[in-house]
């Protein structure tokens, strides 16, 4: 598990610039994170977050130049949807469409094999 808390905390700032810098940190991180998934099979690679921060609206930018032109609406949590991607073994199955942030420990728990986790109190294996 890797969590990239230093991107919550830059966009509580309203700091651009250390969001990128920080969001690029987590991009290699979940390089990788791939790149083990790729020469390991049946690893699943979960990436997703808790909340937005920041309510971030791209206004521009060059691409060619790395310039992004943004504007921060609030320093707090927003109610956006997050998306969740995953890769690796049983990441179509599980992880496609929206869900709640909820259920994907859920999820997570049904790729496992049944000989690693026995299934929680009052959750069934079709949760």
């Amino acid at each position: 598990m890797v969590e990239g808390s230093r991107i919550d905390k830059a966009a509580h700032r309203r700091d651009l610039e250390g969001m990128v810098r920080e969001l690029l940190d987590f991009d290699r991180a979940v390089g990788v994170a791939l790149e083990f998934a790729r020469q390991h099979p049946g690893t699943l690679v979960v990436i997703t977050a808790d909340h937005q921060t920041g309510g971030l609206a791209l206004l521009g930018g060059d691409a060619a130049k790395g310039e992004v032109r943004a504007s921060f609406g609030t320093d707090g949590h927003t109610g956006t949807v997050v998306p969740v991607f995953a890769a690796g073994s049983c990441a179509a199955q599980e992880f496609h469409g929206f869900m709640q942030n909820t259920g994907v420990h859920q999820r997570i728990l049904r790729a496992l094999p049944p000989k690693i986790i026995p299934p929680l109190p009052g959750m069934s294996q079709k949760s």
